[in-house]
């Protein structure tokens, strides 16, 4: 045999050998969430581009439940979060973010050893160039009574001369509070669910003038829900379009409803009225409004036979229900949705947990048009070999959003806050119907 040819075949074996053996083979994939077709999901024509991770904080401690604001003056986020401490009290931290991925100042907003506090929730008023941080706040220091306490925090970072103040003092427990900016009225909604002890659970909300100035002296406090059976988990996003606002809720985490309001709070509609009202418990509902098209996208988590399932439904500018979308359901659950519209008021982002075959969580996300078409799922951040990634919030800006989340530290006991920019590309598809 010719010697050429003698090594070409010993060549041509060994790569088959190696082949085989898998020592030629690509590196593995991360674990996928169950059910999911990977080849699919991960498409780059289709998904936006994801920045390299961002850490956003990184405390020797555990961090919570972050909310994200975009400042479109100055081309950056502000993250804020709470943090528990040894001591097991907890307090407000924030860190400023560009639209470039730089990370800035971070900062606390409010810290007393003596009295807890947590569940923050922020929002931009550009004509002050400021945000407005509120959260929940022990009053008693013995977990009988939480107030909503707020601070004004300029773009740059906190003034000494503007203090945390209070805005509900009751002598019942407040949870959860949610804010959202009205332009037109240059005021503030913040909303939230009342724990009683002889009534069920209900939303209410207070007015806040964006000046400082304190609140209106008449219809400062809103009663949102009568207290005739239970709401939580509320939420709210204000539409420019109209200059009102939606807010949307769960009635004990069996159905979502909403209820739209005037930029004076004033109730519009006829009340209240059903999103999701099917014989599936519903929970966890988040919402944005895309100006542009006068519209809201409502998300939520659903209980599809012990596995929860993201969906998401349309809500116009006047208050008449839409199409309902079904955004990601693996035999994996998918659940703690939050959505966000860009800064041009034009296309929404909705994120997501999503739970992996190693039985740890990571990060997904799907960008919805105002017309239903929307991109196939994309993974924004795998969990790691022990480590969830959870809880996360969404702010849009004029050229990207801010993903924040938190994070399981590895091989650790401490969570931090974590993040990524989300570059929209201009190719959809169009989504699932649920049939009903």
């Amino acid at each position: 045999m010719n010697k050429r040819i003698a090594v070409l075949l010993i060549v041509i074996l060994l790569l088959i050998v190696l082949a085989t053996t898998g020592l030629a083979a690509p590196p593995s994939q991360p674990d996928q969430p169950n059910g999911r077709d990977a080849r699919v999901a991960l498409s780059m024509t289709d998904n936006p581009r994801v920045s390299q991770e961002l850490v956003i904080s990184a405390i020797d401690n555990e961090q919570y439940l972050p909310s994200v604001a975009y400042n479109w003056k100055h081309h950056e986020y502000l993250v804020v979060w709470h943090d528990t401490w040894v001591i097991g009290t907890r307090d407000i931290h924030a860190r400023r973010v560009s639209d470039r991925g730089d990370i800035l100042d971070e900062f606390i907003i409010y810290d007393n050893p003596t009295r807890d506090s947590a569940q923050p929730s922020v929002a931009y008023d550009p004509v002050h160039d400021r945000y407005l941080v509120v959260w929940v706040r022990d009053a008693s220091g013995n977990g009988s009574d939480y107030d909503i306490y707020g601070r004004f925090i300029p773009w740059q970072g906190p003034d000494p001369g503007l203090n945390a103040f209070p805005i509900v003092t009751w002598s019942t427990k407040q949870w959860n509070p949610k804010l959202a900016y009205a332009r037109t009225q240059d005021e503030f909604l913040v909303v939230w669910w009342n724990e009683h002890p002889t009534l069920p659970a209900y939303i209410s909300g207070k007015r806040i003038f964006a000046d400082g100035s304190g609140f209106p002296s008449t219809g400062s406090d809103v009663t949102i829900t009568h207290p005739s059976e239970p709401r939580v988990e509320p939420d709210i996003s204000y539409n420019l379009a109209r200059n009102e606002y939606l807010v949307v809720y769960s009635n004990g985490q069996l159905d979502i409803l909403g209820t739209r309001l005037r930029g004076d709070a004033a109730p519009l509609g006829g009340g209240e009225f059903g999103i999701a009202s099917w014989p599936d418990p519903e929970s966890n509902p988040a919402v944005a409004a895309c100006r542009e098209a006068d519209q809201y996208l409502v998300t939520w988590q659903s209980n599809q036979g012990g596995n929860l399932a993201i969906y998401a439904r349309f809500v116009n500018g006047n208050g008449s229900v839409g199409s309902v979308h079904l955004i990601d359901n693996t035999t994996s659950p998918e659940e703690n949705a939050d959505v966000a519209c860009d800064q041009s008021g034009s296309q929404y982002l909705i994120a997501w947990q999503t739970r992996y075959t190693n039985l740890k969580y990571g990060i997904w996300g799907r960008l919805v048009q105002p017309d239903a078409a929307m991109t196939p799922q994309f993974p924004i951040r795998h969990p790691g070999g022990a480590a969830s990634r959870t809880k996360p919030a969404i702010a849009g800006g004029a050229a990207n959003y801010l993903v924040a989340w938190e994070h399981e530290r590895d091989g650790t006991s401490f969570q931090d806050i974590h993040g990524r920019l989300i570059t929209p590309n201009t190719v959809f598809q169009p989504i699932m119907m649920r049939r009903h």
